[in-house]
């Protein structure tokens, strides 16, 4: 049956070529569903939201704030951040962003219990007010850390969680995910980008290589690219993350497993061990384990819960059982749909559970592990010393962050097996803007995109 999936979507993929130097061509492996800026919180949702919507600032390629909605802001000295907005942002509707967009969506998502957990974390305790033209916007955390957390957040128009005033016009077909580019102020170069639902990746190798997708993941193995296209590799803060509700135990073994689980064959160019607890990518030194006395020994049977559908990540996950195996551990595997398994996760509700995590290009991002509402703090994690540890945070690389990473040491609820980069093939007609966020979360992202005629 896959086989027949495969040869049918080949056949509608082909009908794409004659016009595929107007429109780049691309695939997602899931249904992210509809574009929900107040609601929306998987991977391919927020590729759907960087095109279509616009935040206050954006992350330029180094991970550093740029302008995005807002030309300029300023930090009080009570920490508060004013935004001024541009004057020629628009929605869809041909509506101009106003300040009032920007409190309604942020309200919106403080107020909603199902709003994107991510989001919610992000605004947990922020205060929004309007000055005059401007944003007052007021929180908890250090100003420098909020500015490059609000890129997660973009705007929404008042009442209409699905309308953004980004550089694409997302319209929804039958079997594609299109956005046509609309006149905005990032002069968005491609005419536009169309997504199909490709969930096999032997079909989306089969379809880069005949030249049907402009942009393709490759397999994990080793393979040249056809000839019409190019290898782009993007180093991301991106881990194959598990947490555990069974105690230390179950980590302490999967850091022991890591370390030889998985043949270099499998991981290829995507993927290597990590060797501590938080990324190295995020200037982080590698931190192991560090219990006082050793915890009780786990069960031998331990159920691991992850999202189905992803070929490379079951692969992965196999490698593991049979090292788990050695040890006389059996590692049940458990595949859940995206969805099924994000409810798991916000309700505890899992012995051992895994994810593909990608981090903001700050050290902040690794706080999502440990604050009590932190949308990685998934296993109830606390610790009484945490609250004046972060306090101290308030520039990358103080101290303080090495005091934190010990703390976390003593008992963590979740270890990174893998260090991810991000390796794509990319048409050669077609000049892409890579970042630290990979091709699409940056600023400008695809706005940045132009064929080579």
């Amino acid at each position: 049956m896959r086989n027949r999936f495969a040869a049918l979507t080949l056949v509608l993929l082909s009908a794409l070529a004659p016009i595929r130097a107007q429109m780049v061509e691309e695939s997602l492996p899931r249904d992210p569903g509809p574009l929900d800026f107040i609601h929306g919180d998987s991977y391919e949702q927020w590729i759907l939201q960087s095109l279509a919507g616009d935040a206050l600032v954006g992350l330029g390629s180094g991970g550093q704030a740029v302008p995005r909605l807002a030309t300029s802001w300023k930090i009080q000295k009570d920490g508060a951040i004013t935004f001024t907005l541009r004057d020629d942002a628009r929605f869809t509707d041909g509506s101009l962003v106003t300040p009032e967009d920007v409190l309604w969506t942020f309200t919106e998502i403080s107020r909603d219990p199902k709003a994107s957990p991510t989001k919610r974390a992000i605004l947990e305790g922020v205060v929004v007010r309007l000055q005059e033209d401007r944003v007052w916007i007021r929180s908890p955390k250090p100003p420098g850390r909020l500015l490059l957390e609000l890129a997660r957040v973009p705007v929404t128009q008042k009442g209409h969680p699905e309308r953004g005033s980004g550089p694409f016009l997302y319209q929804k077909e039958p079997a594609a995910w299109t956005f046509l580019r609309r006149e905005h102020f990032l002069k968005p170069r491609i005419d536009g980008i169309r997504f199909r639902l490709l969930p096999d990746p032997a079909t989306v190798l089969q379809a880069t290589q005949k030249g049907w997708l402009t942009v393709g993941v490759p397999p994990a193995r080793p393979l040249a690219p056809p000839a019409t296209h190019r290898v782009v590799i993007q180093p991301m803060n991106a881990q194959l993350v598990v947490w555990s509700h069974t105690g230390m135990g179950a980590l302490q073994l999967l850091e022991r497993w890591r370390q030889d689980a998985f043949p270099p064959g499998l991981l290829g160019q995507n993927a290597k061990p990590s060797r501590g607890l938080w990324p190295e990518s995020l200037g982080f030194e590698p931190q192991a384990i560090d219990t006082e006395a050793p915890p009780p020994k786990p069960p031998a049977r331990l159920k691991l819960l992850y999202a189905s559908g992803e070929a490379f990540t079951e692969n992965l996950l196999l490698a593991l059982r049979e090292r788990a195996r050695k040890d006389g551990f059996d590692l049940q595997l458990v595949p859940l749909e995206q969805a099924i398994l994000v409810d798991r996760l916000r309700k505890g509700d899992f012995e051992l559970a895994c994810s593909v995590v990608v981090f903001e290009p700050h050290p902040w991002a690794v706080l999502e592990y440990m604050e009590p509402k932190g949308p990685m703090n998934v296993t109830g994690w606390r610790d009484p010393q945490l609250a004046a540890l972060a306090a101290g945070l308030r520039l990358p690389g103080d101290f303080a962050w090495r005091d934190l990473q010990s703390l976390w040491a003593k008992h963590p609820a979740a270890l990174p097996l893998l260090d991810f980069q991000s390796l794509v093939w990319v048409d050669k007609r077609l000049t892409v803007e890579p970042s630290i966020l990979g091709l699409y979360l940056g600023t400008p992202g695809a706005a940045g995109w132009r064929w080579n005629r």
